[in-house]
């Protein structure tokens, strides 16, 4: 926003501390944010206390001249300024601005609150919040990784969710698919996730797909009109990833996907236009290894799906490093670690590190040329 009028509010992450020689100590209490001020004269720690949201810059100088009077416009706006580059000040016009129902802001009060860690007076926490409730996802498959996703998308706040499913509970995955319980066994994936999320939060417009993705153009009917999308399926086994980033990329939306092997979780980002694609890897695997054509042809031919191998808590993991993500790259709080590389996150040792790195389109990919890569 236009700082000129702005009204800043010192963040109440952040604690205040007067020390001895007429320093003060700021928060202390938040990761990597600590700093110490010079106030001999106390006139910062004043302004501080008097930053609450309802003055602008003239408004704050005025109420500090009761007590400080030698205290310019210019002194308390450099302050400001300095506490703004620390992490420190939001502007509460941006609260009105956002225009956030009453209800959605106290629902997601956490979540402006931790937003707010990473906001300033040009970027606030409440616009932040805002991308997240119009943001349309279109999550492609409902089981563990899919399950935990969704609660996730639903506690950030996104409204507009699709799910894409065609499967029916089982009781095999009730040890990990948290949406589902025994009463759902036989039942539709997608219509008792519908059920469940609406219950849990009866703000979101829910779009249920019953499909099974079976080309890239069944993949791209299904992401249609979609700001982001999330691969949390994988059979037919290598076939359904190829199928989703063509469709991903010949419409130029940004998708994130994500497995688990056994205590190893694997995910990674493509954005179209900006980092390579998974046919960029398999371009750039071919022109390394003499066997990888033969390998793609075997799994193009296989019907192997491998049992489900992981538990809970791996998923659980998982999902929240993608709902991470996915906060990240509409709110624009931090870079995505995933982005353009297949990070994996071995879950005995909680270590992860990047496997393969596809930050950069491959020149001769089939794929990235179809929107000009």
């Amino acid at each position: 926003m236009d700082g000129s009028g702005a009204r800043p509010a010192f963040k109440r992450l952040y604690d205040v501390r007067s020390l001895p020689g007429g320093l003060l100590r700021i928060g202390e209490s938040s990761p990597n944010r600590a700093v110490e001020i010079e106030d001999e004269a106390g006139w910062v720690e004043r302004l501080i206390r008097l930053m609450d949201g309802t003055r602008t810059i003239g408004g704050l100088r005025d109420a500090l001249s009761e007590s400080h009077p030698e205290v310019t416009t210019e002194d308390v706006a450099e302050l400001v300024a300095e506490l703004d580059g620390l992490g420190y000040v939001d502007d509460r016009r941006a609260e009105e601005a956002a225009s956030l129902p009453p209800d959605e802001a106290e629902r997601f009060k956490a979540n402006l609150n931790y937003f707010s860690y990473y906001s300033n007076l040009a970027s606030d926490p409440w616009h932040m919040q805002k991308r997240l409730r119009d943001a349309k996802i279109t999550v492609i498959g409902a089981g563990a990784l899919g399950c935990g996703v969704l609660l996730n998308l639903a506690g950030l706040g996104v409204t507009a969710v699709r799910i894409v499913d065609f499967d029916v509970v089982e009781r095999s995955n009730l040890n990990r698919q948290w949406l589902y319980g025994e009463p759902d066994i036989g039942r539709r994936k997608i219509e008792t996730a519908c059920e469940f999320l609406n219950r849990f939060r009866s703000g979101m417009k829910l779009d249920p797909l019953d499909r099974e993705i079976a080309s890239a153009d069944e993949a791209g009917e299904a992401i249609l009109g979609s700001d982001f999308v999330v691969l949390a399926a994988d059979q037919p086994y290598w076939l359904l990833e190829r199928w989703v980033n063509e469709a991903c990329v010949r419409e130029n939306i940004p998708f994130i996907a994500g497995g688990m092997n056994i205590n190893e979780g694997q995910l990674y980002t493509v954005v179209p236009g900006r980092t390579g694609c998974v046919a960029c890897i398999d371009v750039r695997y071919g022109r390394e290894h003499a066997g990888h054509a033969s390998f793609v042809e075997q799994c193009r031919a296989s019907d192997f799906r491998m049992p489900s191998t992981s538990i809970a808590p791996g998923y659980m993991i998982l999902a929240g490093m993608a709902g991470g993500e996915i906060a990240r790259w509409f709110t624009g709080s931090a870079g995505l670690f995933s982005l353009g590389r297949v990070m994996v996150m071995n879950m005995d040792t909680c270590r992860a590190e990047p496997r393969i790195d596809f930050a950069a389109p491959q020149p001769d990919c089939p794929v990235c040329e179809i929107n000009g890569s």
